[in-house]
């Protein structure tokens, strides 16, 4: 009779993790395949049977049209291809949350999310013989959430006030920072975003109305971003970055990015790289810190919005230390958003007002919506720099009260910066009055204070079609340098064209001395304008010695035995001279006074 066997249970051997490769890593096992390897080389290479490559290779058409449909963020963490509708509804619906979280820094409603997500769903199997029905229910959000890292969209019910208590812990903690490591005023920065509706002239005007109505309207189209930053000591502000959607506007041919009061971008991924953290921000704060003989160390105050990558910027650099604030607190602590943005866009406001004013009474023919059509990005970016230069030192450094008290300082006849802003609102509106028509001539505090509002615009269900074809914000993982200024091709200024300036110059200097009573009046303009425009004097000037300087070919010309050589006068035939004025004749500050 054969024993028992015993009823020990042997121990077996390790089960096999099973490898789950993404889509995006299914591309790479494609694209290996086309270079030519064979299934059993790319599965030794990426630890996985060969049968399994087959498989990849069977779905090659399915799992490219996947991808390509959605965004990059889903493609690293999905495994499975998709239906094509589910894939181009989520990328869209990640576009739409993008473009009403990311200016206002806040957060959407899950059930809102759901409804929108339906009705983007609706949108896209438009036409379509036979729809896959669709709920969007609880279980789904959650796994688009993971699928895309979406962190701004709230489950119902959930709070969304200002958080005090965190506020207060890092108001402490800040100054403890502050503290140990010595930072003063002028090293302490804060930098935030904003979103400007550049043509936003209120909503009950009958500019709006009328726009509203012509076809083709798109009101993301008048929008651009902002990036501002300033110390706490209030003297100085960092140039603003300005990203806009186009990469070339029409306003912008031939003009040089890299010479306007803006820093110029066109991605909006601009600065979730360390673009302008390594590019813009340190390069100017550096320069500052080594005017005032003072340490380049520098603290950043930014909040936690995901646009400013917290992990990247935290490490970016050994001189500068960033500090992120909690979430829901920005209302409560933030400099910038203590007074600092909405004065700027008030100044900003009251500059387009005060140009469509000027337009209109230098011109009775025109009107002001003829006006409002012809602002373009030349003329924002040039209102831009100069309200960013209005905003005063003590507003400022007054902003900062919440956050760092002791840094606020006593400036002679300052009034609060509530009264301010107060201040430039009766200013718009007076002008407004004066501008007349449906909705100015009646224009209240509440209208303007409906336009310095921050507000995030909803992008329809085309403008998402159009931004998901383009690449347009999120999901451009080949972005490379795209959002670096791409400066076209700029023509050079002409000995020509800078004479005619100057004698333009001449002429209105001898008119309005002839023509003024006033003499000190007329001679102060002279020598102010001869001032500003010396750098052109001083560039007319080396163009006429270049035009003056041998040509190389005559250098080698024969040298006749007995003769001296003498420059060819056929060459002086095909080349017209061409009479250069003279530079001295443009009046210098000393002559003048």
């Amino acid at each position: 009779m054969t024993p028992k066997r015993s009823g020990q249970v042997l121990p077996s051997a390790p089960k096999r993790k099973k490898a789950v490769m993404c889509l995006m890593e299914k591309i790479r096992v494609l694209d290996k395949l086309r270079s030519g390897m064979s299934c059993s080389a790319v599965g030794r290479e990426f630890n996985v049977n060969e049968s399994t490559i087959r498989y990849i290779k069977k779905k090659e058409k399915e799992i490219r049209r996947s991808v390509r449909e959605a965004a990059p963020e889903s493609a690293k963490v999905t495994s499975i291809v998709r239906e094509e509708a589910m894939e181009k509804m989520e990328k869209r619906l990640n576009l739409w949350i993008h473009e009403m979280t990311t200016d206002k820094k806040g957060v959407v409603d899950s059930i809102v999310v759901r409804l929108k997500a339906k009705e983007i769903y609706g949108h896209v199997t438009q036409g379509q013989k036979y729809v896959k029905p669709f709920s969007a229910s609880a279980g789904w959000l959650a796994r688009f959430k993971r699928r895309y890292g979406v962190n701004n969209v709230k489950l119902a019910g959930e709070a969304n006030s200002a958080d005090q208590d965190a506020a207060e812990g890092f108001k402490k903690y800040l100054l403890n920072v502050i503290q140990e490591k010595g930072y003063v005023e002028e090293q302490v920065f804060n930098a935030d975003e904003t979103g400007l509706f550049y043509k936003d002239v209120g909503k009950r005007t009958y500019i709006t109305r009328m726009a509203c109505k012509a076809p083709g309207f798109k009101s993301f189209q008048d929008y651009a971003t902002l990036l501002l930053c300033t110390n706490a000591k209030g003297d100085f502000k960092c140039k603003p970055l300005m990203v806009y959607r186009a990469q070339n506007p029409p306003a912008l041919t031939g003009k040089s990015v890299n010479h306007m009061p803006v820093h110029w971008r066109w991605n909006k991924k601009a600065w979730m790289t360390s673009d302008w953290f390594h590019n813009c921000f340190i390069p100017e704060v550096e320069c500052y810190l080594q005017g005032r003989n003072l340490a380049f160390k520098v603290l950043l105050i930014l909040d936690n919005a995901p646009v400013h990558c917290c992990e990247e910027l935290k490490n970016a650099h050994p001189n500068v230390e960033v500090l992120f604030m909690p979430p829901n607190t920005t209302s409560l602590i933030q400099p910038l958003d203590q007074g600092i943005i909405k004065a700027f866009k008030a100044h900003y406001t009251r500059e387009l007002y005060s140009k469509a004013f000027e337009a209109l009474k230098s011109n009775t023919e025109t009107t002001m919506l003829d006006y409002w059509k012809s602002v373009t990005l030349r003329n924002v970016i040039d209102y831009v720099g100069t309200a960013w230069d209005s905003i005063k030192q003590a507003t400022i450094n007054s902003c900062w009260k919440n956050v760092w008290p002791d840094c606020v300082q006593d400036f002679e006849g300052f009034e609060d910066v509530t009264e301010t802003i107060k201040d430039s609102v009766k200013n718009i509106m007076h002008i407004a009055h004066q501008i007349t028509g449906e909705g100015f001539d009646d224009m209240k505090e509440e209208d303007v204070e409906e336009i310095l509002t921050e507000k995030a615009v909803e992008p329809t269900n085309e403008d998402l079609d159009e931004m998901a074809k383009q690449g347009t914000g999120v999901g451009n993982d080949e972005d490379g340098d795209e959002s670096q200024p791409k400066t076209s091709r700029i023509d050079p200024l002409t000995v020509t064209k800078i004479s005619e300036w100057n004698s333009a110059l001449e002429r209105i200097f001898s008119d309005m001395e002839e023509c003024d009573p006033m003499l000190d009046r007329s001679l102060k303009f002279k020598r102010l304008t001869s001032t500003a425009f010396a750098p052109y004097a001083k560039m007319l000037k080396n163009l006429r010695q270049k035009a003056k300087q041998t040509r190389l070919t005559q250098l080698f010309e024969p040298v006749w035995e007995g003769e001296l050589p003498t420059p060819s006068t056929s060459h002086e035939r095909q080349t017209p001279e061409v009479e250069l004025p003279n530079v001295d004749m443009l009046p210098s500050s000393s002559s003048a006074k």
